[in-house]
């Protein structure tokens, strides 16, 4: 049918509880950490550092002659990144003793890559849409009091927000463009900004529009040349009328991103033009007081050993909520997701295709007895949290990841790297680049591919000795768990994997070709699929066709697949050029499986904590940003901090000690005070804001007859 298709995933047996919990060790140090602290401090409970990087930076002096654990306490609050906070080799444990990073006692510390969007003022009082000028960021999510905004579409979703979409007239390969019906629409402002959002198969595809010619009957839409070049030159996933759907029918779409879209309640647009971003609230939102995060940094933590000879070891991170990370890949080049969210690079017609790898908002590489616990993982553009490669004998346990816009929890190579082609098995010489003997159990996946509805839950590249068992993975619009890659044979990474015990209901959302379990290539010996309880999840309208159960495809085998439950789901094994397997009591609905599959006893309180802190910024969060750091002009950074606004201007060294005058306006246009500014040759000024409100302002330096400007937001 088609050889870049994937398939199920092997069951695991259960591992003993203590086999993955971090070695008991006496403490040999402990620090805390706050946002009220400073980095000045010892880092006591009295005193504690301000910042994560300060307490890993004194950690790292300790961990050379480790006598205990060395654990540091996260108080409640939000821990706001410019960037990405990085764990080295340096920064773990040895010899069984731990570096602990956790929350303190039941408070929920919130780590987000995220900035406040304030100022916010009425734009259009009839419909109800506000906005809030000066938006140099750039972004595509919005968060409005914890609830992820709509980015403005065509069609509009449907009643409960569930799936709609419009559907192609025709793909026109030979003219490498996709029509639409005329009474779509066409010629939107900022073209070249609107999307379209192409269901293909197992796959889907974010494509920039180029331009849009109206034909009469219909309306021929061509895409930007980086999509264009990977989409007509891309046999698989299959472009045009669905795959085997009867009566024919052309794939689905929707349209993103125009000024024109923005509607209903609970959307936004941002016009880069002019930089203003647009939100219509949804009922119950006050907009002078909501809380509005936009997403700045990719990855939120990076643990990376500097070689598969030379990892971080014995790390745990327990109790945190890592949010608002982005992900700005498709406004830049476009997404084709080619399978499991791993997105095209290039492509030939005789289907050689080349892969990368979407980033995540915790990334690990090269690391041994890493054990991430009771964390939750929301509000990402992209990956929650992946064990990209050289991982060992670590463990993802009890988590929660949710609102996550590609995969869930990821793990293992699917390449070898983006230069080889992807049907080419992996198998390193290195047998320390594998991941092997990790564990990812008990933690609650859903509502992921928020994004890229072809990511998956649970996904798995190359894998060897993995045990995926107890989790809970729910609402996708793709595959539930995916193990393997490569649509291959041959014999490679992977051996003795398990997928055993999980609860996999409400998948396959929108896309076809997908199992509640998918596995692909050769497996090894060894490998289970057992005891796992798979239901509510059917065909949707939007499919291009069929979804399947436990499905085995192209290479496969290497499993027995034994005592799996289905109800009001696809049941039994699919085997789509697979290789061997045993298989026995797949069609029964065991009340000792049903009772037992998902989330294990001690973790099943994290179901109630699928929402996260609502982030507090501090009084010097820069809010509306230009993605450096802080409000720029030409000439001057102004940020508000507590009662006083400081400038420092970027001639600083130049010889120009800028003597002058300040003025403040507010949004508005409006001089709400004035100050006289002596020379500084520090290049820096502070002065007293206490009687302005909260809001959005300009500060205006008028200096030599120059005028430099900058924004700012002050938040309380």
């Amino acid at each position: 049918m088609k050889n870049t298709r994937r398939t199920g995933i092997a069951v695991s047996i259960l591992v003993a509880l203590g086999s993955v919990a971090t070695a008991r060790a006496a403490t040999q140090a402990t620090y805390h950490v706050s946002p009220d602290g400073s980095d000045a401090n010892p880092g006591t409970e009295a005193l504690p550092f301000r910042t994560i990087e300060k307490a890993r930076d004194v950690v790292r002096t300790l961990t050379p002659a480790m006598t205990g654990d060395i654990l540091v306490y996260l108080r409640g609050g939000t821990y706001q990144l410019k960037k990405t906070i990085e764990f080295g080799p340096e920064d773990g444990g040895k010899d069984g003793k731990y570096v602990k990073y956790m929350a303190y006692g039941t408070e929920r510390p919130l780590v987000t890559g995220g900035i406040p969007i304030a100022g916010w003022t009425i734009h259009d009082q009839g419909r109800n849409i506000w906005k809030a000028t000066g938006v140099t960021a750039r972004f595509r999510q919005v968060y409005v009091n914890n609830t992820k905004a709509i980015r403005a579409r065509l069609p509009n979703l449907g009643a409960n927000n569930s799936p709609n979409f419009h559907r192609l007239v025709k793909v026109d390969t030979t003219g490498k463009a996709l029509n639409i019906a005329t009474s779509v629409g066409s010629n939107w402002k900022n073209l070249d900004k609107v999307e379209m959002h192409l269901m293909i198969a197992w796959a889907d595809a974010t494509l920039r529009i180029a331009s849009t010619t109206n034909m009469g009957s219909y309306t021929r839409v061509k895409i930007q040349k980086t999509e264009e070049n990977i989409l007509f030159n891309r046999p698989y996933p299959m472009l045009g009328v669905a795959f085997s759907s009867n009566p024919p029918r052309q794939q689905a779409y929707y349209l993103e991103n125009a000024m024109e879209f923005l509607d209903v309640a609970g959307e936004w647009y941002l016009d880069e033009s002019t930089n203003t971003l647009y939100y219509m609230p949804r009922s119950g939102e006050d907009m002078t007081k909501a809380m509005v995060v936009a997403p700045m940094v990719e990855t939120l933590v990076k643990v990376a050993g500097k070689s598969t000879s030379d990892k971080v070891g014995y790390l745990a991170i327990q109790g945190l909520n890592f949010a608002h990370t982005t992900y700005m890949r498709p406004s830049q080049m476009g997404f084709l997701n080619a399978q499991a969210g791993q997105y095209s690079i290039s492509s030939t017609l005789q289907n050689k295709q080349y892969v990368g790898r979407p980033p995540a908002g915790v990334m690990v590489t090269n690391a041994h007895h890493v054990r991430f616990e009771r964390n939750v993982l929301a509000q990402m553009a992209a990956t929650g949290i992946d064990l990209v490669s050289g991982t060992n004998n670590s463990a993802i346990v009890g988590n929660v990841v949710t609102d996550v816009g590609i995969n869930g929890i990821s793990i293992g190579k699917f390449t070898a790297d983006s230069t080889v082609e992807f049907h080419v098995p992996y198998n390193p010489s290195d047998k320390n680049e594998i991941s092997t003997n990790d564990t990812i159990r008990s933690n609650l996946v859903t509502n992921v591919t928020t994004e890229a509805q072809g990511g998956v839950g649970i996904v798995a590249g190359y894998p060897r000795y993995i045990v995926i068992e107890h989790n809970e993975v729910s609402y996708m619009g793709y595959t539930g768990i995916n193990v393997g890659y490569g649509w291959t044979t041959t014999p490679n990474a992977m051996t003795n994997n398990k997928i055993n015990w999980n609860r996999i209901h409400h998948v396959n959302q929108i896309l076809a070709d997908g199992g509640n379990i998918y596995t692909l290539s050769n497996q090894g010996t060894g490998g289970q699929i057992q005891y796992n309880y798979m239901h509510d999840s059917k065909q949707s309208q939007w499919a291009d066709y069929w979804i399947l159960p436990i499905y085995l495809d192209e290479g496969s085998s290497g499993f027995d697949i034994s005592h799996n439950v289905s109800i009001n789901s696809p049941s039994g094994v699919a085997c789509n050029r697979c290789g061997a397997y045993t298989q026995s009591d797949n069609s029964g609905q065991s009340p000792t499986t049903i009772a037992n599959a998902g989330i294990e006893e001690p973790y099943r309180d994290i179901k109630n904590l699928t929402t996260i802190p609502l982030p507090k910024f501090s009084n010097t969060s820069a809010g509306v940003l230009d993605g450096r750091g802080g409000h720029r002009s030409p000439g001057i950074t102004a940020i508000a901090d507590g009662n006083r606004l400081r400038i420092a201007s970027s001639w600083h060294g130049t010889g120009a000690d800028l003597p002058g005058r300040l003025g403040v306006y507010d949004q508005n246009g409006a001089l709400v005070s004035s100050h006289v500014l002596e020379p500084s040759s520090s290049g820096a000024w502070s002065v007293d804001i206490g009687r302005h409100p909260a809001g959005r302002y300009l500060a205006v330096l008028e200096s030599d007859g120059f005028r430099h400007v900058a924004q700012f937001v002050r938040m309380r």
